[in-house]
């Protein structure tokens, strides 16, 4: 659990943090969203002492972190950022043993922890463990740091934009990954992006923060439904609706073939979203359903996909 009560920062007569109050519950992603500037890398930093608070008080756990050792904090913690920061004189494995290494870890424990965390994030150590960062493509860089912050098992996990710095479908692939893995893992994840369908895919909760206060606190699906302010409706922008069918099963929408048998299918895995968008690629107003199989199990309409965003709204 990571809890923020009142916490203000100002360099000068500059408020970054304007009085942050917010709670993230145990195992749960939350993810700090907005622009550049208002304040949310700031936060996360409060949380693992890069950044002293002026006013306010940060816990994790129940403990206050002013009074935690910020070396021995950190060691505690994982932590990604965008840039990566792989040491590059070190080689792939020997980055993610760093902090095993400095908490004191047998040489043959570390390794085979090192080892582990690679082939969880899909790299496989025969092949990876031996090469250095140069030799990385930039998502294969992401997963040595995301594998190196995971290594000592740490209970909570700062991310700043980690996938920011790579194309678009290898972030996407990253994304997924990352979902799949914190599924599993269930660790207590403070995320900063100013990507909002990012934070709509990944979220458990979103914090919308604006001018380093917090605008809006909630899940993406309440977030979209109901934005409380002005701001939060402007940045959430006319996407609002693709992204609330993004969050929409396609389960439950699903009708009983008929005697017509659509042309165009969608796996029952998709998400409404996905079902939209090729109905609307496609002409069509209806489309087919398959399963696993791709065997035709059902239809979905046009009609009742703009109806579940508008019993949304409502």
């Amino acid at each position: 659990m990571i809890r923020f009560e009142n916490v203000v920062k100002r360099y000068g007569d500059f408020e970054a943090l304007g009085g942050v109050s917010l709670e993230v519950a145990q195992g749960q992603l939350v993810t700090l969203l907005g622009p550049s500037g208002c304040g949310k890398t700031t936060l996360l930093r409060t949380v693992n002492r890069l950044i002293e608070p002026t006013e306010g008080t940060v816990f994790v756990g129940n403990r206050d972190v002013r009074g935690l050792d910020g070396v021995e904090l950190r060691r505690g913690m994982g932590y990604v950022i965008q840039s990566i920061g792989l040491f590059p004189h070190m080689s792939v494995l020997e980055n993610v043993m760093v902090v095993p290494r400095l908490l004191g870890w047998k040489k043959e424990k570390r390794e085979a922890r090192a080892k582990e965390m690679l082939a969880l994030v899909g790299l496989e150590p025969q092949t990876f463990a031996g090469r250095y960062p140069r030799e990385l493509s930039g998502g294969q860089a992401q997963r040595v740091g995301l594998a190196r912050a995971l290594a000592a098992d740490p209970p909570v996990l700062l991310l700043d934009e980690p996938f920011g710095a790579v194309d678009p479908p290898t972030r996407e692939r990253l994304q997924d990954e990352f979902l799949k893995l914190q599924s599993e893992l269930r660790k207590t994840v403070l995320f900063v992006t100013h990507d909002l369908e990012e934070a709509v895919k990944i979220s458990d909760r979103i914090c919308l923060m604006n001018g380093g206060r917090v605008e809006q606190y909630d899940p993406p699906e309440v977030l979209l439904r109901r934005p409380k302010t002005p701001f939060v409706q402007s940045f959430l922008g006319p996407s609002r609706t693709l992204l609330r069918l993004s969050r929409i099963p396609l389960g439950g929408l699903i009708e009983p073939l008929d005697s017509h048998r659509p042309s165009v299918s969608i796996p029952h895995s998709a998400s409404a979203r996905e079902a939209f968008s090729t109905l609307l690629a496609s002409g069509l107003r209806t489309l087919g359903v398959s399963d696993a199989t791709g065997r035709l199990v059902g239809l979905v309409r046009l009609e009742t996909l703009l109806a579940a965003v508008s019993e949304e709204e409502a």
